[in-house]
């Protein structure tokens, strides 16, 4: 991109940069020696959101807008502020620059009802807590996580062909590559925050005691008034999948019967009321 003249508010002698990489390296070189480590770790987890390779004229208001609400849904209000006030500068630097036509900073900011109200205290992230996996399913995530990657590699492509036409007023191709992009991206950063820091349960870490509900162990409880019998694996909530029997520990009956032994009673509240369930198993 050809930096525009000094009458527009734009740094004239500014050097030309087609990813998001490129800017950010120009960017980091810019920070202060201190503020240089945390600044350049949290633009690094929003350039892998965008995708390291996009095109800076490819990157759009709405999806700047998905990251807001990506991190105000990953903490308290005052660290998505801090995490978010980082990039806003880098946005601001991009435009100053003439780097980007759009001032995409100002689609940065928190939005009431997303978990980021102030002084109100989101549902704690993994990376706050350190997601406790089993092995399996930290491995089924870095699968996911993987073929996420790659898929939006492709969706940038298809973005890049899609504003390679001009007349974007009614370009459905560009506005649905960009939307299936920020969908995959948004996944990508909840994969990230759950492995990062994650904890696989083993033996020895999962307090292993013989009889007990225990997270990553296998249990079978028995509905009292229905007499049915269900085993499922409790597992966390990010690894949740009823198909598959297993279990969130988040959910109504998996919070209830963490930590209850073999042949406890234990009263759950369901949104179908007030239910009970007799541990039958548990190792």
């Amino acid at each position: 991109m050809v930096a525009k003249s000094k009458d527009t508010g734009i740094d004239p002698e500014a050097v030309a940069f087609d990813t998001v990489a490129e800017a950010l390296k120009e960017y980091t070189a810019t920070i202060a020696e201190d503020d240089r480590p945390s600044a350049s770790a949290e633009l690094g987890r929003f350039s892998r959101w965008l995708g390291h390779d996009r095109t800076l004229g490819s990157l759009a208001p709405p999806e700047i807008g998905d990251y807001s609400d990506h991190i105000g849904a990953h903490g308290t209000a005052p660290d998505a502020v801090d995490r978010l006030a980082v990039v806003k500068l880098f946005l601001a630097h991009l435009k100053k620059k003439g780097h980007i036509d759009v001032n995409l900073a100002q689609h940065l900011r928190l939005r009431r009802g997303r978990g980021a109200s102030t002084g109100a205290k989101t549902t704690t992230s993994s990376s706050e807590t350190g997601a406790r996996l089993t092995k399996a399913g930290h491995q089924e995530m870095q699968s996911q996580l993987a073929e996420l990657i790659v898929q939006r590699t492709q969706f940038s492509e298809d973005i890049r062909k899609a504003a390679a036409d001009k007349d974007v007023r009614e370009n459905a191709p560009l506005e649905a590559a960009r939307e299936a992009h920020g969908m995959v991206s948004l996944k990508i950063g909840e994969l990230e925050e759950t492995l990062r820091g994650a904890e696989i349960i083993t033996e020895r870490n999962g307090a292993r005691e013989k009889g007990v509900v225990r997270l990553g162990g296998r249990v079978t409880i028995k509905e009292v008034g229905s007499g049915r019998a269900t085993a499922v694996q409790l597992v966390h909530p990010d690894e949740a999948n009823p198909l598959s029997g297993k279990m969130s520990s988040g959910s109504p009956v998996g919070g209830a019967i963490i930590g209850h032994t073999i042949g406890e009673i234990v009263t759950v509240k369901t949104p179908a009321g007030f239910k009970k369930y007799e541990i039958l198993k548990a190792n």
